[in-house]
């Protein structure tokens, strides 16, 4: 049995938009024709691959394996021709697509990959910070490759590599008058500083919040004496504007690189693994 690649690609589309109305608009093509070809697939293979859904579609646990496949065959694809492109056969090349959140990114996934791709200039990037709710989602839908969390998802189908732990710390301006009862947060769904105060076992402060967006705009508020927060050790160590705030035990998290297992790995999908696991850890401090 022979998949035509415009059925897949149209399964593809849908799977990765999460609608079939936004994959009309991608692949040009009527819903009508759309919904035929994947009707077409279904009949082929003898499977149902999404629910539909009033908010859109979901895919099925067939249709999340047929989703793996697509990728595979779109990675080794990618690879192939650029090898053949390029002057050294043994070149590393492709897309690399990666959703992390905000306090690793540009402090330890951007370090940790840049000798990589310094040293292999034909793999493009697609980098995505997103609130980590999201990050699961954007994995599943085939709109990254990898994705970094602070917990393990606990999915049978999953690779999980641990890069290395954060170690979270009550941080405070030195130079300036802070308001103490503020602690400063991303949003109102963060709950960073609840877990933070309920790992230490004791009664909790009384404190107010306000929203900063992401990590950095937190430090940037704490510099200016807006409130205190708890932030990830490694991104403020050097900073002698800050300072650590004492009588609090640090809190530590994981911090986990995750994948869909496969029956094979491209080149560039082993070098990435590889430079995130070897080198994370000298970021993380």
């Amino acid at each position: 049995m022979s998949l035509p690649s415009n059925y897949l690609d149209a399964f593809q589309e849908i799977a990765k938009s999460g609608g079939f109305s936004q994959a009309t608009k991608v692949l040009n093509i009527s819903q009508s024709a759309l919904s035929q070809r994947i009707k077409k697939l279904e009949e082929e293979i003898g499977l149902t691959l999404f629910v539909r859904t009033p908010t859109g579609v979901l895919l099925t646990e067939q249709g999340e394996r047929l989703l793996r496949y697509c990728q595979t065959r779109d990675s080794l694809e990618e690879e192939l021709v650029q090898e053949l492109n390029a002057s050294n056969f043994f070149d590393v090349a492709g897309t690399l697509r990666i959703g992390s959140y905000s306090s690793i990114f540009r402090s330890v996934v951007l370090p940790a990959l840049s000798p990589m791709l310094k040293k292999y200039p034909n793999i493009l990037c697609e980098f995505t910070c997103a609130d980590m709710k999201d990050l699961p989602r954007k994995l599943q839908r085939a709109e990254v490759d990898f994705i970094i969390t602070d917990q393990k998802l606990d999915q049978a189908n999953l690779e999980s590599e641990v890069l290395g732990q954060e170690k979270f710390v009550v941080i405070e301006g030195k130079n300036t008058a802070n308001r103490n009862d503020i602690f400063l947060d991303n949003d109102s769904n963060d709950r960073m500083t609840a877990s933070f105060f309920k790992s230490q076992k004791k009664k909790l402060p009384k404190y107010r919040r306000s929203y900063f967006d992401d990590c950095y705009g937190i430090i940037d508020g704490v510099k200016a004496g807006l409130g205190k927060a708890i932030i990830s050790e490694h991104l403020v160590c050097d900073d002698k504007s800050l300072q650590i705030a004492a009588g609090y035990k640090p809190f530590q998290l994981d911090v986990i690189l995750h994948y869909y297992k496969q029956p094979f790995y491209s080149r560039l999908h082993q070098t990435v693994v590889h430079a995130l696991k070897s080198k994370s850890k000298k970021y993380l401090r």
